[in-house]
């Protein structure tokens, strides 16, 4: 596999408005021999957009053999603790890491789990799914501009309420997912007026119970997105327990403030899950080895890549059961590449999903996402398998060059 390489010499990226509050962003490079390899470069979380800083990177590629994704930080001179303090960066450098993976296993006439696979030596996997677990969360964001959400897949208005979570949550129960996941807490932002349990939190309980209510002996995972502090942590996590919840994700940001969510862990019965924005093996490693999370989540776009996120998953899989679970609540090609780096890895938690944000999700790529009940099925083809269709672009969104 060493003298499989290819050739940058273009590049190209493209963009997918969902909603007011969902846009997918791609880059795409391509060599002189009509290899391609893509990646989602998405800023929906991030202060701008990443494209200039790509378009930098792929630069100093230009004119070279590139071997391998990790070339993209050796040939710019970048460092592993450069990346993991600037989230810019990191996206840019995962994204452009996936486009080369995903280039050098067409290159290699492999699947993308399967090169993956290969270049480490280990085993092949005779199994194409990967099990999902169902973010209800974005399905239920209200439009920035109207302030409601008419969901295209139940065909009905839904809000913030408890009774839209429930009515959402049955709904995706019923399609096969055996897991879901909410994000409740929108009111809430430490430092709160009072001590205790905030009185913000309420309604946020409110909505677990009612998706409690309405999933029976499903599993409930609930998302804090780091909106809490030290005090509010410990409060809320009696309650979630009393809940019988299946994890407690980032009550606070488990890399700024490890030695918080350490001490919130030492009395949680439930497992401690979180860490997205983490980038690089090292990270993760360090977050399981100090028990500061019994789950780790990387995520394709910040944490390096399918090589990476294969890397983190086996390493720290192999060290404790159960400590990797992907985030994942952005496009089809994101989920898509997470699939590939999940299967490798040989995973015991299931992978995120963002589902019925819209109707025309699956249409994104060609050939189309498919996903029958709770089991993502990767594709047939070489590298990720499938591509973004520039019909979809076209239609919802444009292309452009830097």
């Amino acid at each position: 596999m060493n003298d499989v390489w290819i050739n940058i010499n273009s590049l190209e990226f493209n963009s997918i408005v969902v909603n007011s509050n969902t846009e997918w962003t791609h880059l795409k490079i391509s060599d002189n021999s009509n290899i391609f390899g893509e990646g989602e470069i998405s800023h929906t979380q991030l202060s701008r957009n990443v494209s200039p800083i790509v378009a930098k990177l792929a630069n100093n590629l230009r004119g070279k053999k590139v071997y391998s994704d990790y070339d993209v930080i050796t040939e710019n001179n970048l460092s592993v603790e450069g990346i993991e303090s600037d989230q810019l960066l990191a996206t840019a450098v995962s994204g452009l890491r996936c486009a080369i993976t995903d280039a050098l296993s067409k290159q290699s006439k492999l699947k993308m789990y399967e090169y993956i696979l290969y270049k480490f030596g280990e085993k092949n996997i005779s199994s194409n799914r990967v099990q999902l677990y169902a973010n209800i969360n974005r399905s239920l964001l209200l439009d920035k501009k109207t302030k409601q959400n008419f969901n295209p897949v139940l065909q009905e208005v839904l809000d913030r309420s408890p009774e839209s979570f429930s009515k959402m949550a049955k709904f995706v129960k019923d399609q096969g997912f055996k897991t879901l996941k909410c994000a409740p807490f929108d009111e809430c932002k430490s430092p709160f007026s009072t001590p205790g349990l905030p009185k913000e939190a309420k309604i946020g309980l409110s909505r677990i119970s009612s998706v409690i209510e309405s999933i029976g002996d499903s599993t409930l995972l609930v998302d804090c997105h780091s909106r809490f502090d030290n005090e509010s942590a410990y409060d809320l996590l009696y309650e979630l327990t009393d809940r019988g919840v299946g994890w407690y994700e980032e009550p606070v940001d488990p890399i700024e403030y490890s030695a918080d969510i350490r001490e919130i862990k030492e009395q949680s019965t439930i497992p401690i899950a979180g860490a997205e924005h983490g980038y690089g093996l090292s990270l993760f490693e360090k977050l399981i080895d100090d028990d500061v999370l019994d789950i780790v989540m990387p995520d394709i776009k910040f944490c390096g890549g399918p090589i990476e996120a294969f890397l983190i998953g086996k390493t720290l899989e192999s060290k404790k059961e159960k400590s990797v679970s992907m985030h994942c609540p952005s496009g089809p090609l994101s989920l898509l590449a997470s699939a590939h780096s999940t299967l490798a890895f040989n995973n015991t938690l299931p992978l995120e999903h963002a589902v019925y944000e819209i109707d025309w999700r699956k249409e994104v790529l060609f050939p189309n996402e498919n996903i029958i009940g709770d089991m993502f099925v990767i594709p047939d083809g070489y590298g990720l398998g499938a591509q973004i269709d520039p019909v979809i672009v076209h239609k919802h969104g444009g292309f452009w060059t830097e």
